[in-house]
């Protein structure tokens, strides 16, 4: 695999992960505001939930060289409860529980924790 390669393939994560925040963002936003968070709040709430995800992404991608499992199990727990806030926060944004707009709503997440796996399971680097 070239440097190229590699370098592309990388891009297309970030790529992913760029548009998966910005769609999830909107959709977290609107179920803080639903969910009586005031406008302000609304508008960081999302920031916490993709925050820990980032956080926990850049712990999923480092090398493993301390072999600290508790750590590791920590990162992980961190990654998928996040997963799964986003995950509900965007479904319960969608405008009807109808299976298009759930799929629309819901996809971000799952793009995020598809691109994640990939680049921790080095496949993409």
């Amino acid at each position: 695999m070239t440097d190229l390669d590699i370098w592309v393939r990388r891009g297309c994560a970030t790529v992913v992960a760029a548009v998966a925040g910005y769609a999830s963002y909107e959709h977290q936003r609107e179920f803080a505001l639903h969910g009586g968070a005031d406008p302000t709040g609304a508008s960081l709430w999302p920031l916490s939930v993709d925050g820990l995800l980032v956080l926990a992404t850049v712990g999923l991608l480092m090398p493993n060289r301390q072999g600290n499992l508790r750590a590791r199990c920590a990162v992980r727990l961190a990654f998928f409860l996040g997963i799964a806030v986003s995950m509900a926060a965007n479904v319960a944004a969608a405008p009807t529980l109808a299976w298009q707009p759930a799929l629309v709503a819901g996809w971000p997440p799952v793009a995020l924790l598809l691109a994640v796996a990939l680049l921790a399971r080095g496949n993409l680097t």
